[in-house]
């Protein structure tokens, strides 16, 4: 597994976690489409947008 993969999905699930609790403990009731929208959102910008980011950071270091 690459490690872009591996942070998609360590992100995915973290954002998932925080908009169940967020979810839980401010309105009383778990959003699902919220924690689905986040965890597609996650993973999307930790695979394809983070890498990209920290890519240009690095050539501007150069």
């Amino acid at each position: 597994m690459s490690k872009r993969t591996k942070d998609g999905m360590i992100s995915a699930i973290v954002f998932a976690v925080v908009a169940i609790l967020f979810g839980y403990f401010i309105y009383g009731e778990i959003i699902w489409s919220t924690v689905i929208g986040l965890m597609i959102g996650g993973f999307i910008s930790w695979y394809f947008i983070i890498p990209k980011i920290n890519k240009m950071g690095r050539k501007d270091k150069l």
